[in-house]
């Protein structure tokens, strides 16, 4: 397994456990996210907030770890994501994270994702 690939599961560890300070520290200090609405987080302050509220907003957040590859300072995963909302119900996403990955740590996340009926799952 590469560094890379361990720092993928590290960061789906985490994110299942809703450890804010664990996923935090996945990321590099100058990290940004852009979401699948395009939505662009800058910074950690931003990246933490963003995990802070999604897991407060789906309590049973779950991303399943897929697939993931990386080597060169890049990674990829294909992942599940399961939740529920209070207002909207459950959410099941099947999701790509393209990486970039600098000293270690996830510096870029483009996250694509997209809605699936249950049975596609």
């Amino acid at each position: 397994m590469t560094s890379e690939e361990e720092l993928i599961e590290r960061y789906f560890d985490a994110f299942n456990r809703h450890d804010v300070e664990a996923v935090v520290a996945c990321f590099h200090p100058d990290a940004v996210v852009v979401g699948p609405n395009r939505k662009r987080l800058a910074g950690i302050a931003e990246v933490r907030r963003s995990y802070e509220t999604e897991f407060a907003l789906f309590p049973d957040a779950h991303c399943e770890l897929r697939l993931c590859t990386g080597n060169n300072g890049r990674g990829v995963a294909e992942s599940f994501f399961t939740g529920t909302r209070a207002r909207r119900g459950r959410i099941e996403a099947i999701g790509a994270e393209v990486m970039e990955i600098v000293d270690g740590k996830i510096k870029e996340i483009r996250d694509y994702h997209q809605p699936v009926p249950a049975a596609a799952a």
